[in-house]
């Protein structure tokens, strides 16, 4: 029997409702941390709402975007892919290499998706069917990739790509002339391609049942398993689309540098591809995580660098102050997993 007294529980402050509705609705946070981190920019960084430099900021997402849409889908079924920056540059030599031996944008092109598509390959069959840890799988094939593309070049730069491969991919399209911008500006080709991309590879993960079959599996394996989700074909695939993504950075990347070399990766940072992709939700657990958030992700943390060159701080500060972000963020996905 119940003396008809009733527990009281008291009501939840709201900074404890906001922690609740932003854990149930992850991928909003880089959301509004884009939005306020650009008023604040905009309001105290000398010419950083400058058009040309929001166009600037449009133009940068092409570069690492793809690769974060890659890691998206391979750390939403569980895994991690730390190869695909390197993979970049091997892909982008031996793709530039046969553009100029067969003066073939389009067969240069094909095979810089090719490599990203075999090294992606190789880290699925471990991971998916060898049933490799996939921290080690994708470390061992990072240094496999950077080690043959110096082997591949012997170190050396690839010259002489074909101007309609490198004018392609360096356009600006839409060009707008306004009375108050002295030149007229058009949108970078980069930043239009990842939005498409980005478009497409979210309905795909968002909107489609294979889609949900990455979820699934990636939050509780056994449980795909016993639903009749070949677990092994959607890791696998996951890497695969990890090393296409890796092959049209090649192409892009590239085209921007008007060269292929084995040091073109060196300013693409693994903890910004990381760390875009968790601020975006995702979980390092896997089963969790969206292209959209991702993108704002990325969107956050380039705004941040070009803040930081336009005041001028050091990189090495900047590195410093990326790092911590990057430790707040897991320290955050652990706290949200709870």
């Amino acid at each position: 029997m119940t003396d008809g007294t009733q527990t009281y529980v008291p009501p939840e402050s709201g900074l404890a409702r906001a922690w609740h509705w932003l854990s149930a609705h992850p991928s909003l946070l880089p959301v509004i941390l884009s939005i306020v981190m650009a008023i604040v920019f905009a309001l105290t960084v000398p010419k950083f709402a400058d058009m040309r430099n929001v166009l600037n900021i449009f133009g940068q997402l092409g570069f690492l975007g793809f690769l974060c849409i890659g890691m998206t889908f391979v750390m939403v079924t569980g895994g991690i892919d730390l190869s695909s920056y390197t993979v970049v540059s091997a892909a982008a030599v031996v793709g530039a290499t046969v553009m100029i031996a067969t003066e073939n944008t389009l067969t240069g092109c094909a095979v810089m998706l090719l490599i990203g598509i075999a090294f992606g390959a190789v880290n699925g069959i471990a991971v998916a069917y060898l049933r490799m840890i996939p921290f080690i799988v994708t470390l061992s094939t990072m240094v496999l990739a950077e080690g043959f593309a110096i082997w591949f070049t012997q170190a050396q730069s690839v010259y002489g790509l074909p101007d309609a491969f490198i004018d392609t991919f360096s356009a600006r399209v839409f060009s707008i002339s306004l009375p108050w911008i002295p030149r007229p500006f058009g949108l970078p080709v980069p930043g239009l391609l990842i939005l498409a991309v980005a478009i497409l590879m979210g309905f795909i993960l968002s909107r489609t049942i294979y889609g949900r079959r990455i979820y699934l599996v990636g939050a509780n394996e056994q449980t795909a398993r016993i639903s009749g989700i070949k677990v092994r074909r959607i890791e696998f695939s996951a890497y695969v689309i990890a090393g296409i993504m890796a092959g049209i950075t090649a192409m892009i990347l590239t085209a921007d540098l008007g060269t292929a070399t084995t040091a073109m990766v060196r300013d693409v940072r693994l903890m910004d591809i990381i760390a875009a992709t968790v601020i975006g939700g995702a979980s390092l657990r896997g089963g969790k995580g969206s292209i959209l958030g991702t993108m704002f992700g990325l969107l956050f943390l380039t705004m941040l660098s070009n803040a930081f060159n336009l005041l001028g701080v050091s990189p090495f500060t900047a590195m410093v102050i990326k790092g911590a972000v990057l430790v707040a963020v897991i320290g955050l996905d652990v706290l949200r997993s709870k």
